[in-house]
């Protein structure tokens, strides 16, 4: 078959598929539908159309997906089995595919014509990993990174003829690390020589350049994947191809330092049209035009004489308007978002040949402030503040992994609901943490809509690496495909170079001390040296900072290396501390910021069920443990749990499990809870230390990327977990918050105020009460004033002088702090909630004087319309006593509005948001809901309270059931 010039053809899902292009005279076989090809005309069908084959040389061959990979194909096929990727032990019994040599196969039917042009290459967003690409038995290029773009010139291996071959040969990603570990290791050893064995993964994977969490990670499994993962196309033309767009803007005028969005500034856009473009010829000079368009606002036409080098050109544009032309783009809860278009529009001087390139930008300014906290005494630290649009914003948030262990597998959709499940607890900022992959480019596309801003690390993470020459090119080609293509995107907040690694090589986490000098100087080769000329000479509109945690500027100054990576007075931090009493919080630092912070869970049941049997259903199953890759996991976190709660029987019953899930998650949600609280107490002051000014709250993590024990607060699937609720309250924009003074006996209260007003006459409610009552047994109202912008105190109260706890609380035995609890509330001057109720347990419920609560759903009704969902029911959920988190759970997709709520009242009313139509009875027949004590015995052998109030059934418990 041969095709005129003005023919494209496209690849989808494996098949050959051809469009007719009707403007510009060039030819391009393609899987990507940027904005080219919406202009396609028809489409041949795909039973005519040739596919492609996956093989390897051991008598497998099977229909391949490009984009696609290995697994997902061998899956598809069948030949994988044994059932689901994430079935019980499949990472394991599908590991030997990681460990085989692969190629995908295809035909290529090329016109004459196509062969006239001057540059016919084959273009690849994404080969995965170690690859070689042959056209008609010739190679062609070789790939060395998953996250280059590469770029294949083939004029010359191609005939005009029906049958070109196309091969593409991939190393096993296990054997060609393993072969680069072993090629370093005759000079010296780059660790880590291998992950922990808890980890069930597979070694050396800092060794290619490849998604680090795919040879395993503590919260996930190995599957080193291969494959064309992401598009292609075989493109010919004759001048240039529009390849990537960078834009920056700068105000022309001062900004304010509070929100006004009616403020439209004027503004001198360096359109960084820089426009960056493929060119036909290796050097040389290319004549004709471009025209640069911005939404409706601007169109400029420029004659131009692009120079060509290396068969690349770059072209600036400049454009300059007035003011009240262009809304700014704020972050999640500040304002709107704006998006405009822009397009870079080339055509060559005899107007025969055309490219165009659209993307979305925002206008907004971002800076990352590491100014002295205090002038005048320069030992109390640096700011690491971000402010945007001149605005100072607490970075609220969590980090973001990669959505499944095979990048294919994640839809435009998922990637929709987890960004928006962000959005909607208010968060404004995720880091994409850096053992996972630059995502998608609808990844970026849905955090500019939402507002969500983005600290992007580069992908290295928790490893030494190599410097040798081809590791260092490599490198480059990633750098510059990478900040190319996600530099214009208004979420995108900074760029840091690696996750853990400065402090990893300080505090020898991998027996680095021995000879510190040679990986500190490997260390500044390729982040300092290397990486971030490159990073800051394409993008000088954000901040490049060289680690995290680090200490920011102070760590630059210290040879990029300090002495105490992580210090609170600099930087940011991460921190983890399983042994404390994480429900009190008195070992949580204060820091500047904490990028990192988390407590593990385990997911629901009805998550589980999905990947295991009804053997694997006990906390101490081999499967379990499989699934615990944190080492010391499962001891940690029953040592939290059973600091708090009663660790269910081990009775070897499907109730004991489903409880201990629970409880896993109860812990989580409240730990979590006290830290971040910690942290945005702390945004407004410093202590005598220097301590303080916390600027940002990044808990680790929002996604899973299978079922399995992990940080995340939303489930491998999208369930939230009982701390995604809690995010809700914690990161709401005015929440009120406690901190108690224990050798006082006083409460302090205070208020974080995002809002940008001061709150006059408003009237905190601080209500004590006793866990066998409902109802407050006695309740306090403080006349406030609430500062804007600001965390502040508003009010002590004494436990016993304001709240009678000594006498209200009194019961037998029991301490008063187990007999009562507190909540409290912020109302503004017309008596309206403000914030979230929130609540302060004295005790730990383990040893709290609480009756067996009965905990029923009532009335349900519904469906109505709302702004979340268009099947939302409302539904009534009452109490007979004081219930502790209580938990509501259905199988339907969806979610609360409310849920591990505390009942203190007989009745609350909560919203389910239904993801599709349902209806009362349905949702009526799968609704279930259980409070932490129906977790207990609901029968003591010795005698209980009601009977006998001096002896205490918790004490009673923790001996007999222990």
């Amino acid at each position: 078959m041969s095709f005129p010039k003005t023919w494209v053809w496209a690849v989808v899902s494996g098949c050959l598929l051809l469009h007719a292009l009707a403007a510009a005279n060039r030819w391009t076989l393609s899987t990507d539908y940027g904005s080219t090809m919406r202009k396609v005309g028809r489409i041949l069908k795909r039973s005519a159309l040739p596919p492609w084959l996956l093989s390897k040389v051991t008598a497998i061959t099977v229909g391949g997906q490009v984009p696609g990979g290995v697994y997902s194909d061998l899956l598809a096929a069948n030949v994988l089995s044994e059932g689901d990727l994430y079935y019980r032990y499949n990472d394991l019994n599908y590991r030997w595919v990681s460990k085989e040599n692969w190629t995908y196969s295809s035909v290529l039917n090329v016109d004459a014509d196509v062969l006239s042009y001057t540059r016919v290459v084959l273009v690849f967003e994404g080969l995965d990993t170690a690859a070689e690409v042959f056209i008609n038995d010739m190679s062609v290029g070789k790939s060395t990174n998953m996250f280059a773009r590469y770029v294949f010139d083939v004029k010359n291996h191609l005939k005009a003829s029906s049958d070109n071959t196309i091969d593409i040969w991939f190393e096993s990603p296990v054997e060609y690390a393993t072969r680069q570990y072993n090629i370093q290791s005759a000079n010296y050893v780059v660790p880590p020589k291998c992950l922990p064995s808890d980890y069930n993964g597979e070694c050396h994977a800092n060794h290619i350049r490849k998604m680090q969490s795919s040879f395993s990670w503590d919260w996930g499994p190995a599957f080193p994947n291969s494959g064309v993962w992401k598009n292609w196309k075989l493109t010919a033309w004759n001048s240039l191809i529009v390849s990537d767009i960078l834009f920056s803007a700068v105000p022309t005028s001062p900004l304010p330092s509070v929100p006004d969005h009616n403020f439209k500034p004027g503004l001198e856009c360096h359109c960084q049209s820089k426009v960056w473009c493929d060119a036909a010829v290796a050097s040389g000079e290319v004549l004709g035009s471009f025209t640069i368009t911005l939404g409706d606002i601007s169109t400029t036409k420029h004659r131009v004489t692009a120079q060509v080098s290396n068969y690349e050109a770059l072209l600036e544009f400049n454009l300059v308007f007035s003011e009240n032309l262009v809304d700014l783009w704020w972050p999640n809860g500040y304002g709107a978002q704006p998006l405009y278009k822009l397009t870079a529009y080339w055509e060559n001087e005899n107007q025969t040949e055309n490219s165009t390139k659209v993307v979305k930008v925002g206008f907004r300014t971002v800076e990352l402030n590491q100014d002295y906290v205090d002038l005048n005494d320069t030992s109390k630290g640096r700011h690491y503040r971000v402010y945007v649009n001149n605005v100072f914003m607490f970075m609220k948030g969590s980090n973001w992994i990669p959505a499944h262990i095979l990048p294919e597998m994640v839809t435009p959709e998922y990637t929709r609901y987890l960004l928006q499940a962000a959005a909607d607890v208010h968060m404004n900022c995720l880091r994409v943490w850096g053992g996972g992959i630059y995502e998608t480019d609808v990844f970026y596309e849905i955090a500019d809509e939402l507002g969500i801003l983005l600290w992007e690390d580069l992908m290295f993470a928790c490893s030494m690496y190599p410097v040798n020459q081809a590791f260092l090119d490599t490198v480059k080609k990633e750098i510059v495909t990478q900040v190319r293509r996600l530099q214009h995107h208004p979420s995108i907040l900074l760029w840091a170079s690696n996750n853990e690694n400065e402090v990893a090589l300080r505090d020898n986490w991998y027996g680095t001390a021995f000879n510190f000098n040679q990986y500190k100087e490997d260390y500044i080769t390729l982040y300092v040296d290397t990486i971030r000329p490159l990073v800051l000479e394409l993008d000088d509109s954000r901040s490049y900072v060289v680690s995290s945690p680090s200490n920011g500027i102070k760590s630059e100054n210290d040879g990029y290396i300090s002495q105490k990576p992580g210090d609170t007075l600099y930087g940011d931090v991460h921190y983890y501390n399983y042994i404390s009493n994480a429900w009190v919080g008195d070992q949580t630092p204060i820091p500047r910021f904490s990028s990192e912070y988390g407590f593990q869970s385990w997911p629901s049941f009805i998550t589980m069920r999905d990947v295991t049997i009804e053997e694997d259903w006990n906390r101490e199953s081999p499967l379990m443990y499989h699934r615990q890759h944190h080492p010391l996991g499962q001891p940690e976190l029953a040592v939290q749990i059973g600091i708090h709660m009663h660790m269910p029987a081990q009775d070897g019953s499907l109730k004991a499990y489903q409880d201990y899930l629970y409880l896993s998650q109860i812990h989580q949600a409240v730990a979590i809870k006290v830290e971040t609280e910690i942290y945005r107490r702390w945004m407004s002051e410093i202590n005598e230390k220097g301590e303080g000014y916390t600027s940002g709250a990044l808990y680790w993590q929002l996604d899973d990327i299978w079922q399995g024990a992990s940080w995340a607060s939303i489930e491998y699937g999208g369930r939230w977990k009982m701390l995604h609720y809690y995010v809700k309250k914690m990161f709401s924009p005015v929440i009120i918050i406690s901190s108690f003074i224990e050798n006082e006996n006083v409460v302090e209260l205070y208020v974080v105020n995002e809002w940008f007003q001061n709150m006059t006459n408003a009237t905190v409610v601080v209500s004590l009460h006793r866990y066998d009552t409902l109802g407050p047994v006695k309740t306090v109202n403080k006349s406030v004033h609430v500062e804007a912008a600001a965390s502040s105190r508003v009010a002590t109260l004494s436990m016993d002088d304001d709240l009678d706890q000594v006498t209200l609380c009194k019961e037998g035995l029991y301490d008063v702090k187990d007999v009562c609890f507190l909540t409290y509330k912020l109302l503004n001057s017309v008596g309206v909630l403000v914030t979230p109720e929130n609540y302060r347990l004295l005790g730990e419920p383990k040893d709290a004087y609480i009756l067996h609560a009965s905990v029923q759903t009532g009335d349900i009704t519904g469906p109505i319309a709302t702004p979340q969902s268009n099947w939302s029911f409302n539904v009534s959920v009452k109490t007979d006593t004081v219930a502790l988190f209580v938990w509501l759970e259905t199988e339907l997709p969806g979610v609360f509005s409310d849920n591990g709520f505390l009942m203190a009242q007989e009745e609350a009313q909560v919203y389910f948001y239904a993801v599709k139509k349902i209806t009362v009875e349905d949702l009526k027949s799968s609704l279930t809901v259980k409070s932490l004590t129906d977790t207990y015995q609901k029968v003591y052998p010795f005698a209980t309270f009601p009977e006998n109030p001096d002896i205490h059934p918790n004490d009673i418990r923790n001996v007999v059931f222990a």
